[in-house]
C-alpha cells in the first residue's frame, strides 16, 4: 500500500505558517469582536440570501442620501460591506488553509499507523527468538488488554477499482 505522505513540509516551512497565523491573530486583536451565544441568538446578519436586499439598500440610500435622517451616513454601511467582503474572503482562505493541514495531518496520521502495525506484526514474529523483544512486547500486550485491542487490527485494504471486463 502506498503511503499518502511522499514529502514532509520542513519544520522551517510549518514554523513559517505558525508565525504568519500568529502574526495575523496578533494584528486583528484590536478589532476583534467575540459575541456571547445570547448575543448571537435572533440577531440579522449579512447572510446570503440578504447580501443582495442589503447592497440594494445601500445603493438606493447612497442615491436618496437626503431621504435618510441626518445621523446616518449611507457611506459607513458602504465600508461595513466592503468589510464584509475583505473579513470573508480571509475566512475563505483559512477554511481552505484548515482542511489541507487537517487532511495533511489525517493522511500522515494513516501512514504512521500502517507502519505501526507492519512493525508491531514484524516484533510479534520475531519476539519468539528474543526474550528481550519478548518482554518489551509485553508492555505492548498490556497496551492491547487494557484498551481491548486485538494485536491484528489493522485497516482494511484499499478498494481496488473494478475492471471493466471485455
Amino acid at each position: 500500500m502506498k503511503n499518502y505522505i511522499n514529502e514532509m513540509a520542513s519544520g522551517e516551512t510549518l514554523d513559517k505558517i505558525r508565525r504568519t497565523l500568529r502574526d495575523g491573530i496578533e494584528l486583528l486583536e484590536p478589532y476583534k469582536v467575540l459575541l456571547s451565544d445570547h448575543e448571537k441568538k435572533g440577531r440579522r446578519s449579512i447572510s446570503t440570501g440578504r447580501e443582495g436586499y442589503v447592497r440594494l439598500i445601500s445603493q438606493i440610500a447612497l442615491a436618496n442620501v437626503n431621504s435618510l435622517p441626518r445621523e446616518h451616513d449611507p457611506a459607513v454601511l458602504e465600508q461595513r460591506l466592503l468589510y464584509d467582503v475583505q473579513l470573508e474572503e480571509t475566512r475563505q482562505l483559512l477554511m481552505i488553509l484548515s482542511e489541507v493541514v487537517a487532511e495533511t495531518q489525517l493522511a500522515n496520521s494513516i501512514d504512521a499507523m500502517r507502519m505501526v502495525d507492519t512493525f508491531a506484526a514484524s516484533l510479534q514474529i520475531s519476539r519468539g527468538n528474543s526474550a528481550a523483544l519478548d518482554m518489551a512486547m509485553r508492555e505492548v500486550d498490556n497496551y492491547n488488554h487494557r484498551y481491548n485491542r486485538r494485536p491484528d487490527h489493522t485497516d482494511p485494504p484499499e478498494e481496488q477499482p473494478a475492471t471493466p471486463e471485455a
